[in-house]
């Protein structure tokens, strides 16, 4: 790749990471945190850094980045856990560190065993289930409280995190596809996500937006996986298209449903 390749890249990852670090965060305060939770399952992050690997590695070396991201992804099911389970006690940095160290507890040894597709979604589907299950008892209701929206201190956190996901997209291709697939998962967004709404909406905010975003991976573990699949059946552009596609109608079929199961529960308490 060349220097301005490289650097477009940087720009491009690091401008979408702030952007949607910003605009999830605006939408769990608005629109709820089950939908921001959601929502943070588009792939603004993860989907141009695999432009560029599409247009410059080999085909069967962006299909094992794919995989190693999809088992980064079961790794994000821990780090939300973790975060669910120690935003009311441990504060909102605190609870910040845990959910990171969660994480690399799972992310660690993920990168090192073999990336199979089918073993790494059926342990994705088992660790989300394990923590919706589980993590419902931890969920607080949310009292409504019109807390504004400080921009200055959000959009520098967006700014922070974009920073933060561009130089991890200058390291990752001397990583190896493994570890590079495992650092491009890191859930980032959600760290910088999760620490703005705690600390300007509070932990039940963050807390319930944490529980959502279980559900939201899916749609991040999606384009990783049909990406890696496709890879190795269709052009590397038809595959990329694939895989952006089965994400994005996945997040809005999510999005759909989850606003009609708050407007039936409106409608029952009515």
């Amino acid at each position: 790749m060349t220097d301005w390749g490289l650097w477009a890249e940087f720009f491009i990852r690091a401008t979408a990471t702030g952007f949607v670090v910003v605009f999830i965060a605006w939408s769990a305060a608005r629109l709820g945190p089950a939908i921001g939770g959601v929502l943070a399952g588009l792939p603004i992050v993860l989907a141009p850094g695999f432009f560029f690997l599409v247009r410059d590695q080999h085909p069967l070396f962006v299909s094992d980045m794919a995989a190693g991201t999809l088992f980064s992804m079961i790794a994000t099911q821990g780090f939300l856990f973790a975060y669910l389970w120690s935003v009311r006690t441990a504060g909102p940095l605190g609870a910040t560190i845990l959910a990171i160290a969660a994480w690399c507890v799972f992310a660690v040894p993920l990168s090192l065993v073999p990336h199979h597709l089918v073993l790494g979604a059926l342990i994705f589907v088992a660790a989300t289930v394990f923590a919706r299950l589980v993590g419902k008892n931890l969920v607080l209701p949310l009292a409504p409280v019109a807390t504004p929206t400080r921009w200055p201190a959000l959009v520098a956190r967006g700014v922070a995190a974009g920073i933060l996901v561009g130089v991890v997209t200058l390291l990752s291709p001397a990583l190896g596809p493994a570890l590079a697939g495992a650092l491009l998962g890191f859930p980032i967004g959600f760290c910088v996500i999760l620490l703005s709404l705690n600390l300007d909406h509070g932990s039940t905010m963050a807390g319930r937006t944490a529980f959502a975003g279980l559900l939201g991976v899916a749609s991040l573990a999606t384009f990783s996986g049909v990406l890696s699949a496709t890879l190795l059946v269709l052009p590397p552009w038809p595959a990329y298209l694939s895989a952006l596609a089965a994400s994005l109608v996945l997040t809005a079929v999510m999005t759909q449903l989850t606003r009609q199961l708050a407007l039936g529960a409106r409608f029952r308490a009515l």
